[in-house]
């Protein structure tokens, strides 16, 4: 830990100051879930910067047009938002089923895009919003990328999460499966965002997690919903467009068998979801037929 120095600026003032200051490397800590948990070390040399004690980096507002999230912002805190929850239920779900409590806690939703884990709960909701990070470069200046061409390598600090309202869907479902409720690293999860009115689709956005090295896209399921009468053919269609989707992404891989069976009972239970309705239903246990 020889020539690291650590610093917890109070505004973001301040912050651009130590980006426009600093010549060597850069580090951000904010929950620090990853050292806690999954033992990693403090980086050796150069400047730590704790985020946690910045005036409006943890905050969530829901009243204007856009959603927008700081990058400090808690699960829990997101989990806990009603007006968030209102209005995308799928990222309030994501966040409830993120870990332990403690875990949920100390975590951030800058974290866990930015710790780019193929696995991360939270990321395959906003991959679906077409959500877009406000970040800060190594000059101090904000800009804005879509979440999809964000990589955790090229040291930008993310400060903000925007959802904006062209984004939005109205129906919207996060499910997940994993060895165990609390603690647990999704083997598989998705996230749903649908228009649906009278008894059929309207636009569909489907992401997944755990399919690859990052979230993705699963577009043979949104052509599979989108427009369609809900319906079990349609909902057979869209099973077999998920069996697809994991063939595509993990050809040969040893889960490939596996994830092919649960991808379809998280299917159902996520069109369900999104609708307010039970995967018990007739229509969905003749779906999976």
């Amino acid at each position: 830990m020889d020539g690291l120095s650590v610093t917890a600026p109070a505004h973001m003032a301040e912050l651009r100051a130590l980006f426009a200051a600093t010549e060597g490397p850069m580090n951000f800590i904010a929950g620090g879930t990853d050292m806690l948990i999954a033992g990693r070390l403090l980086p050796a040399g150069g400047l730590l910067i704790d985020l946690s004690r910045i005036a409006g980096m943890a905050s969530i507002s829901t009243d204007g047009g856009d959603i927008r999230i700081g990058g400090a912002t808690t699960v829990a805190s997101i989990a806990a938002d009603r007006g968030l929850a209102a209005r995308l239920h799928a990222l309030a779900e994501a966040a409830a089923q993120c870990g332990c409590v403690q875990v949920r806690n100390r975590a951030t939703i800058g974290g866990n895009i930015a710790n780019a884990a193929p696995a991360a709960d939270l990321v395959p909701v906003l991959v679906a919003a077409e959500a877009r990070l406000e970040c800060i470069g190594r000059d101090g200046a904000s800009f804005e990328l879509a979440i999809c061409d964000y990589t955790p390598d090229h040291g930008y600090l993310i400060a903000q999460v925007i959802l904006s309202t062209n984004g939005l869907l109205p129906n919207s479902a996060f499910v997940k499966l994993g060895p165990r409720q609390d603690l647990s690293i999704s083997r598989l999860n998705i996230a749903l965002l649908a228009e649906f009115r009278d008894g059929h689709f309207g636009a569909v956005r489907i992401a997944a997690g755990a399919l690859g090295p990052h979230p993705l896209r699963l577009p043979l399921a949104e052509v599979a919903l989108a427009g369609k009468d809900l319906c079990s053919a349609t909902l057979r269609d869209f099973l077999s467009a998920l069996t697809a989707e994991v063939d595509a992404a993990i050809p040969g891989r040893s889960s490939q068998a596996y994830k092919r069976r649960a991808i379809t009972g998280l299917g159902l239970d996520l069109v369900a979801q999104a609708l307010g309705r039970s995967p018990r239903e007739r229509l969905f246990e003749d779906a999976a037929r």
